[in-house]
């Protein structure tokens, strides 16, 4: 920690003392603040963090760094008018961010200033990263201003950006500008894709479409979206089950939530979370806008922020699982299951939460529950009419608890009715012929297994290893080394695929690569796996 309070010292905190309005104060002191504050940033006490960064701004209002800090502490701590103003500053130095225009555009746009609003989406179309929204903002502002709803795509209509992003747009622009005839032409054309933004429509649209008279469309949206949980619909009681109308503010946090979505999967983590916070600012009790947020802050470190958001979600609310879900992030493995048993009480027959369950034991190494679970999983699947496919993946979930709980033989069976339900899943035939290598059993087989499903899904850092593996069990050294090398390339610190490459490594005469190797693996290693390691770096490989 140290270092990075000298590096905050000597480098960016002089930065801040360039400005000729800190000339006169003692410098030592604002340095000595300007360290505290990066150290209780990284440390995540943002709202302290940003108390200090305004009153050193005060005395340094032309400094950028500043500005920069502020901005990135507001947006984490959720200070939306301080988050404006440094982006304010930011604007006047020319040190702009590429998602800084949706600020000020969110900010005109919920004031009504639809003028302010033109100026940002024209700010926003010379910025190419964000460029493809211009045309879906300027409906929205078209559409409050009392004119047509419909998107302008001739510039943008070979974007596919745009394209993407454009499509459940529409269909909330016709939502809150009463088109529902329309609104509904749209859902179909959109319900088969499977994806959360539509899922999130169809909530979204089901009360306006109920309001109009529709309860059947209205239904048959709900039961879509809650697909295999479809049977939970009739049990839950919810709020605004009928609605007149969406809000406009509505249909843009559902773009940013889409955006932010998106740019998490990225890894662009600060991007994302400036989106989230936008999409929770337009609309603060949509229940997709505060789970996004939840992820971002959880992506940002912030849990308690994020906890808080998710704990918000009501039982009675579709999104109660995902909630969950979220909740245990980061809970110690016996809270987790606590939640978890908590919330299957209340949703006794929910596909989602008996899943979560299972994963939870499993994780906790409570395998025996998790083995319990993912049977009442397979059993509710039965009657939910689940997708042979999905089934399957609940097989292999089964097995794999089956497995670690020490029953092999059942663990067997489970994988042959995976097999049976989804032939060519790399999944089930890389977990099967894995398992079969590990135990010297029908090696034969387990290598046509393995090579099946590294033909089916050949950038799997797990199924290359395990083809790496199976070679390097076959003798096949220098082939194994190149295929676990790229699997350790993919995969960074895995414990097993680092340990397989220092084993190929070894074997192949490479000992210093075998000791490097180990040693990144030893990284992540606890109990019985460490001291193999360790004993693998002190003495070599011994062949099994």
């Amino acid at each position: 920690m140290g270092r990075i309070i000298r590096t905050c010292k000597i480098g960016v905190a002089l930065a801040v003392l360039a400005s000729p309005a800190l000339a006169s104060a003692k410098r030592d002191d604002a340095i000595n603040e300007y360290a505290a504050a990066r150290l209780a940033e990284i440390e995540n006490f943002d709202s302290n963090t940003l108390k200090t960064y305004i009153k050193l701004y005060r005395d340094a209002p032309d400094s950028t760094v500043l500005a920069d800090r502020i901005f990135q502490s507001a947006i984490r701590s959720g200070d939306m008018v301080a988050a404006l103003r440094a982006a304010r500053t930011q604007q006047l130095r020319g040190n702009i961010l590429g998602e800084t225009p949706l600020i000020f555009f969110a900010e005109a746009f919920k004031q009504k200033k639809w003028d302010v609003a033109e100026r940002a989406a024209e700010e926003l179309s010379e910025r190419s990263n964000f460029e493809f929204v211009v045309p879906i903002l300027q409906a929205w502002i078209n559409l409050e201003q009392g004119n047509t709803a419909s998107i302008d795509e001739e510039k943008y209509q070979s974007d596919p950006l745009f394209v993407f992003y454009s499509n459940d747009q529409r269909i909330y622009l016709d939502l809150v500008s009463g088109q529902i005839g329309k609104a509904k032409l749209g859902i179909r054309a959109l319900a088969g894709a499977g994806d959360d933004y539509v899922r999130d429509l169809m909530f979204r649209a089901a009360p306006v479409i109920a309001g109009q008279g529709d309860d059947v469309f209205a239904d048959a949206l709900i039961g879509t979206a809650l697909g295999p949980d479809r049977a939970m619909a009739a049990s839950l009681p919810t709020e605004n089950k009928r609605r007149s109308r969406i809000l406009a503010e509505d249909g843009l946090a559902a773009l940013h939530v889409r955006i932010a979505d998106a740019l998490l999967q990225q890894k662009a983590n600060d991007q994302a979370l400036v989106l989230a916070r936008l999409a929770a600012w337009y609309s603060p009790d949509n229940e997709p806008a505060k789970l996004m947020l939840a992820k971002a802050l959880f992506a940002q470190g912030q849990d308690g922020q994020a906890l808080a958001l998710a704990e918000t979600i009501s039982p009675n609310s579709f999104y109660w699982p995902e909630a969950i879900r979220l909740r245990i992030t980061g809970l110690p493995a016996d809270d987790a299951m606590k939640l978890t048993r908590e919330a299957t009480l209340r949703w006794p027959h929910s596909l989602k939460l008996a899943l979560l369950a299972g994963q939870t034991q499993e994780a906790a190494g409570d395998f025996a529950g998790a083995v319990d679970s993912y049977r009442k999983l397979l059993g509710f699947a039965a009657k939910s009419g689940v997708s042979p496919r999905q089934r399957a993946y609940y097989h292999l979930l089964l097995a794999s608890a089956l497995d670690n709980s020490g029953d092999w033989p059942g663990a067997i069976k489970e994988l042959e009715m995976a097999s049976t339900l989804d032939p060519n899943n790399a999944q089930i035939l890389n977990y099967w012929g894995y398992s079969l290598l590990e135990r010297n059993e029908e090696m034969q087989r387990a290598t046509a297994m393995i090579q099946k499903a590294f033909k089916l899904s050949p950038e799997s850092a797990a199924i290359t290893d395990s083809m790496g593996w199976a070679l390097f069990r076959n003798g096949d050294y220098p082939q194994a080394v190149e295929l676990l090398e790229r699997a350790a390339k993919k995969s960074g610190s895995d414990l097993t695929i680092n340990e397989h490459l220092g084993d190929a490594y070894w074997q192949s005469g490479r000992l210093r690569d075998a000791r490097y190797a180990w040693t990144v693996a030893s990284q992540t290693a606890e109990g019985e796996a460490a001291a193999r390691l360790i004993s693998k770096i002190d003495f070599g490989f011994a062949p099994r």
